[in-house]
């Protein structure tokens, strides 16, 4: 990964907090282009989106982005982090058009599929990926269970060297298992967040990220509620917490302590675990 494109990309977006103005000189753009870290803006329907994270998926496996999440541990590459959440959400994405489903009219004129939660406008909108491409590298990804995201960082995943996990990679994951599985009964995942601050070099949010991830995986599966392991829970079924300050994804909100960890889970993609 060239680092000199990766903090033109980071420096454009973002400053003690988001940038209004993100624009970037021409040498920068240019620069970052070439290296693949910044992207045109694109414009795809619904139904042609669907299409490509459904074959996109085929490309990857669950030991594959399993090794991916394990390396970034101790190297931080968030990018590599994030395919696993996308792919948890892709393995059982339902192949689907606008029309098969239930959907939904939205006040800007667009439809929202109730099936995946994408949106589509008369005309389809440019999408910027750069900003999805920030969020790879800045935390993670933060938007797994959107297909849109799913499709670009699995893409971009597909392109990047692997790195082989490590042994210390994997010490880290069983720590953080092991912490997981004995928090407190009513412990929620902003608890597990900072319980984990031992366990890895990271910061809060990269660990809110970690553990959406670790959620959408299965891994972290709140009993009682779908999820996306062996499954895809639809977006008329993502149950919201009635707790108007629980902003977590689904369905990494719903769980607690008392869910410890999946097994099941954990061997389907750290098999070596």
């Amino acid at each position: 990964m060239d680092k000199k494109a990766r903090k033109i990309l980071l420096d454009a977006h973002w400053k003690s907090g988001w940038k209004e103005d993100r624009s970037m000189s021409d040498e920068d753009w240019a620069y970052a282009k070439s290296k693949g870290m910044v992207f045109d803006s694109v414009r795809i329907a619904h139904d042609p989106l669907v299409n490509n994270l459904v074959r996109m998926r085929e490309s990857v496996s669950p030991r594959d982005v399993g090794d991916a999440f394990l390396a970034s541990l101790t190297t931080r590459r968030l990018d590599l982090r994030s395919a696993l959440g996308s792919y948890a959400v892709a393995a059982n994405f339902p192949p689907h058009t606008m029309n098969s489903g239930p959907r939904s009219e939205m006040p800007s004129g667009a439809v929202r599929c109730q099936i995946c939660g994408a949106y589509e406008f008369p005309i389809p909108k440019e999408e910027d990926l750069n900003v999805l491409n920030f969020e790879r590298h800045k935390w993670g990804g933060v938007r797994h269970d959107q297909p849109l995201y799913a499709w670009f960082d699995l893409s971009e995943f597909l392109k990047t060297t692997q790195l082989d996990p490590t042994e210390e990679d994997r010490n880290i994951l069983r720590k953080i298992l092991q912490t997981a599985s004995r928090m407190p009964s009513n412990a929620r995942p902003t608890d597990l967040a900072t319980a984990l601050s031992p366990d890895l070099k990271s910061n809060q949010a990269e660990r809110r990220t970690l553990v959406e991830i670790l959620s959408l995986s299965g891994i972290l599966q709140p009993r009682g509620h779908g999820g996306y392991f062996g499954e895809f829970t639809p977006l008329f079924d993502r149950e919201h917490a009635t707790e108007h300050r629980n902003d977590w994804g689904y369905p990494a909100r719903w769980w607690r302590g008392s869910d410890g960890i999946n097994a099941t889970a954990v061997a389907a993609y750290f098999p070596e675990l």
